[in-house]
This record gives C-alpha cells, sequence and structure tokens, in this order.
C-alpha cells in the first residue's frame, strides 16, 4: 500500500498538477481558470461542450477551428493568410470578348479544392455600351435561350464557359461580368446528388430539402 501511494505521489509531482482555490493547473503552479494546461494535450477520446454558448460577436474578430489531418492537432484558421478562404466571391469582367463568345476560360482553381458556381452575369457591347444584339441565322426562328454559361473541370481547375446558343453570334464583341462563388471542398461545402422534379407544366413545386453526401 506504501509503494501505491508513493508512485501516485511520483506521478502528480511530474504533471506538476496543483490544485488551488482558483483551479488546477497542469504544468503550472498558478492557474488562473478552473483548469489551466501549459503544454500540449492529447485527448483519446471525444472532446465535449455541455455548455458552449452562442458567439454573437464580429466575424471579421473570430476564428475556425480545423484539425489539421497531417497531425491531428486543432488549429486557427484564418482567411485572410489562406489561399483562399471558406466562400470566396469575386466577379470575372471579360473585355474583347470574340462575338461567339467564350468557350473555355481557365480560372486557374484548383478542383481538387474548391467547388465553383457560377451565380449570375452581365452582357454589355464595348465600353459597357447597352447597344448590343444577337445574330440570328438566316434571320428566322425564335432561339431560346439566347446564351447560356457553366463552369466545368478540365485538366484540374475550373473553367468558365459564356456562349451564343443555336450557332447565334453577338454583333459586336461583348464585355461579359461573370459573378463567381468559390467554396472550399474541405470546409463548408457539400456536393449533392442532382435533384431531379417533374413539374407536371404547373408553375408551383415542392421538393425535399437536399440531403448531404456524407465523406
Amino acid at each position: 500500500m506504501k509503494n501505491i501511494l508513493s508512485i501516485l505521489a511520483f506521478i502528480c509531482n511530474s504533471l506538476i498538477l496543483t490544485a488551488q482555490i482558483n483551479g488546477v493547473g497542469i504544468g503550472t503552479n498558478t492557474p488562473t481558470h478552473t483548469l489551466e494546461v501549459n503544454g500540449n494535450t492529447k485527448l483519446s477520446g471525444n472532446l465535449y461542450f455541455e455548455d458552449p454558448g452562442t458567439y454573437t460577436g464580429n466575424s471579421a474578430g473570430s476564428y475556425f477551428l480545423v484539425r489539421d489531418n497531417s497531425d491531428n492537432v486543432i488549429k486557427r484558421y484564418v482567411p485572410a493568410t489562406s489561399e483562399f478562404s471558406a466562400i470566396n466571391s469575386t466577379v470575372y469582367f471579360l473585355t474583347n470578348v470574340s462575338t461567339s463568345g467564350v468557350t473555355n476560360f481557365d480560372t486557374g482553381i484548383p478542383a481538387s479544392k474548391y467547388y465553383v458556381v457560377i451565380g449570375g452575369f452581365i452582357v454589355r457591347g464595348p465600353n459597357n455600351n447597352s447597344n448590343i444584339v444577337i445574330t440570328r441565322p438566316n434571320n428566322s426562328g425564335n432561339y431560346v435561350p439566347q446564351y447560356s454559361t457553366r463552369s466545368f473541370i478540365e485538366n484540374g481547375t475550373w473553367r468558365i464557359k459564356f456562349t451564343p446558343n443555336n450557332s447565334r453570334v453577338f454583333d459586336v464583341a461583348p464585355e461579359i461580368r461573370l459573378s463567381i462563388s468559390a467554396y472550399r471542398r474541405d470546409m463548408l461545402t457539400t456536393i449533392n446528388n442532382q435533384i431531379s422534379y417533374d413539374m407536371n407544366a404547373v408553375t408551383n413545386g415542392v421538393a425535399s430539402i437536399p440531403a448531404p453526401v456524407l465523406p
């Protein structure tokens, strides 16, 4: 029994575990909180927060906590120092575009890390001139829609396509503004399966909430 007590005392002294009125310190003799650890902490199980509360402050002064899969360490994620932040929004302003549009514009955004969507677009004539039209083959037929845009992956990066439909062309070299959003695949974004819904020629429709596809 005496040996067991000696071993327990040795372990406590090795950890410099100090229980004081204002808290418990591991690696420190002067804890300033209920539990203060001076050094690295390793957990073999789960970490629970019974009542973490709600943060209502300015998001510009807060950070994400993420786990680095290379060493399993919880680290602070700072968007300002990252290659791209969690959600990126920008406008590509393409000028002197071919009258046939854009078939393959390389954004340089790596497809392995980000998912890119086109939120909207504006088409104008040179020098922001609103006087621009699309010609029709043989000047006949109502071709709708007039043009279309999409993002796609090629050779590991996201590309953009914006072209008139049905062999149409612009009458002058257009200026195209494309609103682009890029989402980090490993943080806030899940890519769900396609949702198909038969509208049955009515104007209303109700669909279920997309179920996230777990990795």
